[in-house]
């Protein structure tokens, strides 16, 4: 993006960067954040679960603070319910105001989160064009990562109970504080069929996605492969 078309082409655009837990997604979404403001674009980045003070409190009590299990129709609705927030609160404003908005995770992760747990792909689409209005990403960027490696780096292999915080686990070229909560804490065999839902993300979602393999790669690297997505993407576009 050298030009000051492609620049001024992302006023008023809405990115996603989501992939399974671990893949330095909100880390990614910061430098990404910092790349375009001293590109002169005035950013809004924000996340989902969360991004309001309605929402944080969804969060809360999806990731910590639920009592017993938590049925998936559950989890859909309550994740929905913050996002539909965020989107009134948050990106539909600026994106009328021209701003560029940058997201951590949005209905992507419910379809690979809850999806991977049974929960029907196209009733997770019909309920967030409903609590969204309708609303998509210009484009999603998928950070790929082996489930594996993905959740050593959340401090899984730390044996830390959901809740727990820490700072950089030996892994900080890639993010800078990770948490373990109800979703890092299931089973390794589930956060496999996770990302195996991201990937096919392409062959369903509305909008486009693009997916990125990090393994191997600096966390400059992530950077400057995600700056490349979002140039091919306006080139396209």
């Amino acid at each position: 993006m050298a030009d000051r078309k492609s620049t001024e082409s992302l006023r008023g655009k809405f990115i996603v960067i989501d992939g399974p837990d671990g893949c330095g997604k909100s880390t990614q979404l910061e430098l990404l954040g910092n790349y375009l403001r001293d590109k002169g674009l005035d950013v809004v980045s924000t996340y989902d679960p969360g991004g309001t003070k309605i929402g944080n409190q969804i969060s809360r009590l999806l990731k910590y603070d639920a009592q017993g299990p938590m049925a998936p129709t559950t989890e859909v609705l309550l994740f929905m319910a913050s996002r539909a927030q965020l989107v009134n609160e948050v990106i539909r404003p600026a994106i009328e105001q021209g701003q560029t908005v940058l997201c951590d995770r949005f209905v992507s992760a419910t379809c690979a989160y809850q999806g991977s747990m049974g929960f029907p792909i196209q009733q997770i689409l019909e309920l967030a064009r409903i609590c969204t209005e309708n609303l998509w990403p210009d484009l999603t960027i998928i950070l790929d990562i082996p489930a594996e490696v993905g959740l050593e780096r959340t401090g899984r292999k730390r044996a830390l109970s959901p809740g727990s915080t820490h700072t950089d686990k030996g892994q900080g070229h890639l993010f800078r504080d990770a948490v373990v909560d109800r979703f890092d804490s299931r089973p390794l065999s589930y956060h496999r069929k996770v990302k195996k839902e991201f990937l096919r993300l392409p062959t369903y979602y509305p909008g486009p996605v693009s997916i990125i393999e990090t393994a191997g790669l600096d966390i400059q690297s992530v950077q400057q492969r995600i700056i490349q997505e979002i140039s091919s993407w306006i080139t396209k576009g």
